[in-house]
C-alpha cells in the first residue's frame, strides 16, 4: 500500500474501492476495537486503510483472496447486522463492518478458493 491510499497492481481488477466501514476484529489487535477507515476489492485482495491522524498504518492491512479459508455473516456490536467474518487459512480473523453487507459478502464467496 502506498503512502497515499491504496494501488491497484496491474494483474488485478477493483471491484470496489473507498468503501467506508469499520474493522472491529484484526490478528495486530489483542482486543476487540473499532477501527474506521476505507476497504478496498479486487479479484486478488482485500485491504483496509484505517483513517486518523496518529498510528493509522499499525491497524491497515491486506489480505490475499487466495488465504481465505471461510466468510460468513455476523453482528457487530452492539447487536448490528452489518458484519463480515473473515477467516484465513492460517487461523488469523478478519471482522467487517460495512453497510450493505451481502454485496460484498456475495462477491467475496463468489471469489476465495
Amino acid at each position: 500500500m502506498g503512502k497515499k491510499g491504496y494501488e491497484v497492481k496491474d494483474d488485478e481488477q477493483l471491484f470496489a474501492g473507498k468503501v467506508t466501514g469499520d474493522c472491529w476484529n484484526m490478528p495486530n489487535l489483542s482486543i476487540n476495537r473499532q477501527v474506521s477507515g476505507k476497504y478496498y476489492f479486487t479479484d486478488k485482495r482485500i485491504a483496509f486503510l484505517a483513517s486518523g491522524l496518529i498510528g493509522t498504518e499499525s491497524v491497515s492491512w491486506e489480505i490475499e483472496m487466495k488465504e481465505i479459508a471461510t466468510v460468513k455473516t455476523c453482528l457487530t456490536p452492539p447487536f448490528f447486522p452489518f458484519g463480515i467474518l473473515i477467516k484465513m487459512k492460517n487461523g488469523d480473523k478478519y471482522k467487517l463492518s460495512i453497510l450493505k453487507r451481502k454485496k460484498y459478502f456475495d462477491w467475496i464467496s463468489e471469489h476465495i478458493s
